[in-house]
């Protein structure tokens, strides 16, 4: 019986993330079936074999060079890496150093983006002394409407010593502010974006991220520069704190904290109505919930179905049910009604009553549950 089910989804899912495990028996039964699998590229340009070596599967890599895997084909996890790198720079990058050298040994390449990202300063100063025109040289990404130059490379994890070599040596920040400027804020380096700002680059023309800027000494410096949206400004509809908030952001209640020391709204809301509450309580963030509340946070606030932060709680998905029950706790403790309905005309009453395991719902409710 086949692993696959003919969904778009079946080579990251499982073909990359059984490479990614080091799951043998995975990866030979998908080569099996689709043998051209082990060359193809994925979403942000992850191959099997990028995936293997980004997460240290010395065997796995083996086995998949030994198939003809491209191992040079560049990827990218964009959150952590920001700009895609070749099989050996995210083993390198990631101290898989057996696995790099397994990739050098089998003849990966090497260039002056990989120098600059792993920070080999001597390396990258070699590729300028041979080629000057390297300090401009712009990489293929795998998003076509990305431009990243070797500067980005320097940038993205953060490596002053090199821009600096880079800007020395001719490198132009000026047609790539958008992203410079985020790689700066993303990586909390004033340092960099003063020195790019000093090149020339104009950082006005950049929205800032949504992920929001806490760091004091990061807005001054926009700010002398022409970018002031105020902490609560909502690129995509997104305001900081309502997008840090999220689940899929890892619940860090310290970063929540440093963008309300910023001057962040705890009752600003998204696109779609929700808070920063809806948005912890839904992830089951039980440190963030608290954190807002004390903050002042509605506990009553409702989205644009009318949906308030208990219901949200009431209903989320999340598998830790101690979190959730915590979280409801925490509300319901902070004067939520349970009985306020939804534009469906749902209460958080009835949605704790309806659920499987209704009794321990029920009564982490009831305003009296220690």
């Amino acid at each position: 019986m086949s692993l696959l089910t003919g969904n778009a989804s079946d080579f990251l899912k499982i073909a990359v993330a059984a490479a990614g495990r080091g799951d043998f028996d995975t990866v030979r039964a998908v080569l099996a079936e689709k043998p051209q699998w082990v060359r193809r590229v994925g979403s942000h340009g992850r191959t099997m074999l990028w995936e293997a070596a980004y997460r240290g599967r010395l065997a796995m890599v083996e086995y998949l060079a030994d198939r003809g895997a491209d191992l040079d084909a560049c990827g990218c996890h964009f959150t952590p890496l920001l700009v895609d790198i070749s099989p050996y720079c995210a083993a390198r990058y990631k101290r898989r150093h057996a696995v790099a050298d397994l990739l050098r040994a089998r003849g990966a390449a090497l260039d002056i983006h990989t120098a600059a990202y792993l920070g080999d300063i001597e390396g990258v100063r070699e590729y300028l002394d041979h080629d000057p025109a390297l300090a401009r040289a712009e990489k293929a990404q795998n998003d076509i409407h990305v431009r990243a130059a070797t500067l980005h490379y320097a940038v993205a994890p953060g490596h002053g010593d090199v821009v600096t070599l880079l800007l020395a040596r001719g490198a132009d920040p000026r047609p790539y502010g958008y992203y410079l400027v985020r790689f700066c804020i993303w990586r909390d380096r004033v340092d960099i974006l003063r020195s790019l700002i000093g090149a020339g680059l104009d950082p006005s023309a950049c929205e800032p991220p949504r992920s929001g800027i806490a760091n004091p000494a990061m807005v001054e410096l926009l700010n002398a520069h022409g970018v002031d949206h105020g902490p609560d400004h909502a690129e995509g509809g997104w305001p900081p704190i309502v997008f840090q908030s999220r689940g899929d952001r890892g619940g860090s209640a310290a970063r929540v904290r440093a963008l309300i020391d910023a001057g962040a709204d705890v009752n600003v809301r998204n696109y779609k109505g929700q808070s920063a509450l809806h948005c912890a309580a839904k992830a089951g963030f039980v440190d963030i919930v608290a954190l807002l509340l004390d903050q002042g946070a509605d506990a009553d606030a409702e989205d644009r179905q009318g949906e308030t932060p208990l219901a949200t709680a009431l209903r989320s998905t999340v598998k830790d049910k101690a979190r959730l029950r915590a979280v409801v706790r925490l509300i319901v403790g902070a004067g939520a009604s349970i009985d306020r309905a939804d534009h469906k005309g749902r209460t958080p009453r009835a949605i704790a009553h309806a659920k499987r395991d209704a009794d321990g719902w029920v009564e982490a409710i009831s305003p009296e549950t220690p």
